[in-house]
């Protein structure tokens, strides 16, 4: 029987405490192609302030950053040809001092928390959101690097499986959810992305978080701007399984699923809709196969300095192509 790791998390106040080193995040967005030139989505009207608190590892210069790229044609068809002088990368409108490394179709390690719902608004097909859960994670842990875990939440948030492995252990650990309560979406991604980024690397690796909600939130003590931050600081990109259905929709769900795109864009990532169990295997493949199509980059930037402050990166692509990313790092 595998040993299922489970730790309860209450949420309050500044999630300042979970600045690290900048490791390499993925995103993939499926947007209208531009008239002209491809580049990437703009990060949402929210103030980002510099960091506040002492960083013990923090070095004297931003060495480098690492990003992951996904690109795709206009019909949204991956796209793995590409060399590194199709790209042209700037950091705060700058272009950066040399690229470091560059690999297409990146294999680099991935961290996956799924973060699952477990309020009262979603039983109706809970059981079946973690049979693709399971399933989801048999599928995207390939390598013995690859590592998954489990946040569940309603107004608590729980850490259901920490970081392994054992595909075993995270089945167990989703069959172990139960649902009812409220619900404490905020909370639980900046658990999640806190807990991706606990863990020490030797390698750079690729952080995502995948949350299955209906948007609704109406118990975290944080706000929107607090779990956003969150993941940007853990380099975690946000993917959102909206279990919201549009046939039926009223108003609190239209502002659950506008709030669930100011998270996944401000990271990178998108919403994608699950109305029903097909969706949500559909949703899950979609990620899955994204995450293994992309590219890797690394640059040292022009401004090494590590001021604290949020840095825009854009990354364009002369062929008429999307080009998407991580809409930035906070340099530490």
């Amino acid at each position: 029987m595998p040993n299922v790791q489970s730790k309860i998390w209450l949420v309050h106040g500044s999630i300042s405490s979970f600045v690290r080193s900048v490791t390499i995040a993925c995103v993939v967005v499926v947007i209208l192609a531009p008239p002209d030139i491809a580049q990437s989505v703009v990060i949402p009207n929210v103030f980002f302030p510099p960091a506040v608190v002492s960083v013990p590892d923090v070095k004297k210069e931003v060495t480098e950053v690492s990003m992951v790229l996904t690109v795709t044609d206009g019909r949204g068809h991956l796209i793995h040809n590409l060399r590194e002088s199709d790209f042209n990368t700037l950091d705060n409108g700058h272009a950066p001092d040399r690229i470091t490394y560059f690999e297409a179709q990146t294999n680099l390690p991935l961290k996956v928390a799924l973060v699952v719902d477990t309020s009262d608004s979603v039983n109706y097909r809970f059981k079946f959101e973690q049979k693709s859960g399971a399933t989801f994670f048999r599928h995207m842990l390939h390598s013995p690097a690859d590592l998954g875990a489990v946040v569940g939440f309603n107004q608590d948030v729980r850490v259901a499986q920490t970081l392994t492995r054992n595909t075993d252990a995270l089945k167990l650990s989703l069959k172990h959810l139960h649902p009812g309560g409220e619900t404490a979406i905020y909370d639980a991604v900046i658990v999640a992305a806190h807990e991706l980024s606990a863990l020490s690397e030797e390698l750079p690796s690729r952080h995502v978080i995948v949350l299955i909600t209906d948007g609704e939130d109406n118990r975290s003590h944080a706000h929107l701007n607090d779990a956003i931050e969150a993941a940007l600081r853990s380099d975690s990109v946000v993917y959102v399984v909206s279990t919201n259905s549009t046939d039926l929709r009223f108003d609190f769900d239209d502002e659950g699923d506008a709030y669930m795109t100011q998270l996944a864009q401000a990271t990178g990532g998108r919403l994608l809709h699950s109305e029903d169990e097909g969706d949500v295997a559909t949703a899950f493949s979609r990620i899955e196969k994204e995450l293994r199509s992309q590219y890797a980059i690394a640059y040292k930037p022009a401004n090494q300095s590590p001021d604290g402050f949020f840095h825009h990166v854009m990354v364009l692509s002369p062929k008429m192509l999307h080009v998407f990313h991580r809409v930035g790092y906070f340099a530490r």
